[in-house]
């Protein structure tokens, strides 16, 4: 376990018990922060089998002490505790500590099994730090208010649904390159490690049979790969530029290579397709929302990780196409180049990321609200 210390900018403590969750309320928190940089926070989980990100702290639910000595490093002045359950050690802590907390479609059930005595008395000892709480429907309503939390502090709001907090570009910038390529089929390969980058640049080479105007945008995980694939793409007889030496590609580059990590936002607004690099060999892949919620459809092999969740409410929407093996990707690409093809997972993919926007403006102004932050403070 992690201890994250304390600073003196108002800060947030989130616990949710499943990675969507984790994504869901990182969104909300990230969104709270354009809104008042003052703000902070820090995720947690319980441990478990499912893998989180590397910002995510595990705790053990039910070890109070350690839990104690945690919440006594970072200190939090809200607590959001979201889809995890209102039985465990770790959110008694909230009382014991007067941490303010707010519930998001929190589980319940678990204290019903228990005495009415019991429900009557500790239960509502234990949630007497709630000072609001979603649910997903009217009918979960009761056993809140039985448990003494007042109908006016109950709101229904529906699901939790995680979206994305997309990267800014210069739009200036967008413009001219836009110019620059003048209509061309833009591919935007990101974060491709350096056993992918072959399969890249072999699928680029079929794509432009069909699309002979295409370019790639090959954004390397690895930079220090950069001179390899430029020497590859001279072996091949393909014109390839770096933005690190010419800073913008020209009407005659036909591989662009991004400078890793720098300006995803930009790349993804040009191009009307991404493939999420990893997907085909390590499984260490992008969020997909990224590329969903800047117009790009989605490509991506089997390997889908840590974001399988995100990759999966993308599939089922139609916003994504997967790969059973690394020689379907110059196919796919080809096949996906068509505009109208483009256009409609495009259009899928924004309407997964908007489907939650609504959730989240709530959760961002009843957590500004709550913490005198934002327009709460003006």
């Amino acid at each position: 376990m992690t201890i994250k210390a304390r600073t003196d900018r108002p800060l947030v403590w989130a616990h949710a018990s499943t990675p969507a969750a984790v994504d869901a309320i990182r969104e909300v928190l990230m969104r709270a922060q354009l809104s008042d940089p003052t703000l902070s926070y820090v995720l947690s989980a319980p441990d478990s089998e499912d893998a989180f990100a590397p910002d995510v702290v595990v705790l053990d639910e039910a070890d109070a002490q350690a839990g104690l000595a945690w919440l006594s490093e970072t200190s939090p002045d809200l607590c959001i505790w979201a889809q995890a359950s209102v039985a465990s050690a770790l959110f008694g802590l909230n009382h014991r500590r007067s941490i303010p907390t707010l519930l998001i479609n929190a589980e319940t059930r678990p204290l019903w099994s228990r005495t009415w005595l019991w429900r009557k008395t500790i239960a509502r000892q234990t949630l007497k730090p709630v000072f609001y709480a979603f649910v997903t429907a009217s009918e979960s309503t009761g056993s809140l208010r039985n448990l003494g939390l007042p109908a006016r502090n109950i709101e229904v709001l529906g699901p939790l649904l995680g979206g994305v907090v997309a990267p800014g570009c210069d739009e200036g910038e967008r413009d001219r390159i836009g110019e620059i390529l003048a209509g061309r089929p833009v591919w935007f390969a990101h974060r491709v490690p350096h056993q992918e980058m072959r399969v890249v640049i072999d699928a680029f080479m079929q794509a432009q049979r069909k699309a002979h105007r295409m370019l790639l945008i090959l954004d390397l995980l690895d930079p220090a790969g950069t001179e390899d694939c430029l020497a590859l793409c001279a072996e091949l007889g393909l014109t390839a530029h770096a933005r690190a030496e010419e800073g913008e590609p020209e009407t005659r580059t036909q591989v662009f290579l991004a400078e890793s990590g720098e300006d995803t936002g930009l790349w993804y607004r040009l191009a009307a397709l991404a493939y999420m690099g990893g997907s085909l060999t390590s499984g260490d892949v992008p969020n997909p929302m990224v590329a969903a919620a800047l117009g790009s459809a989605v490509v991506h092999g089997s390997k889908i990780g840590q974001n399988q969740h995100a990759y999966n409410r993308l599939r089922e929407a139609g916003a994504t196409q997967p790969l059973e093996a690394s020689q379907d990707l110059s196919q796919r690409v080809a096949a996906l180049m068509e505009p109208d093809q483009c256009a409609e997972m495009a259009a899928a993919g924004w309407e997964v990321v908007s489907e939650g926007a609504e959730v989240t403006d709530r959760l961002v102004e009843i957590t500004l609200q709550k913490l005198g932050l934002g327009e709460a403070a003006q």
